[in-house]
């Protein structure tokens, strides 16, 4: 598995949680209104910038399994 597919996975097993919107803004800064639009599909993770892939990747890393 390459890094990339790896990010977008665990950035989807963190959507797809039961970590509410409301809990993840709290924690990384990332606003609630754009984290809601990515667990509804509406964004689309190719769109994120790499900041904050990156805050939402680590963020999974550290609350998730």
């Amino acid at each position: 598995m390459n890094a990339i597919t790896e990010i977008y996975q665990t950035i989807e097993h963190l959507l797809d949680s039961k970590i509410t919107a409301y809990q993840i803004e709290k924690d990384t800064g990332i606003s609630r209104a754009k984290i809601g639009r990515l667990k509804n599909g509406k964004n689309n993770l190719d769109n994120l910038s790499l900041e904050t892939a990156g805050k939402l990747y680590e963020y999974a890393k550290a609350h998730l399994n």
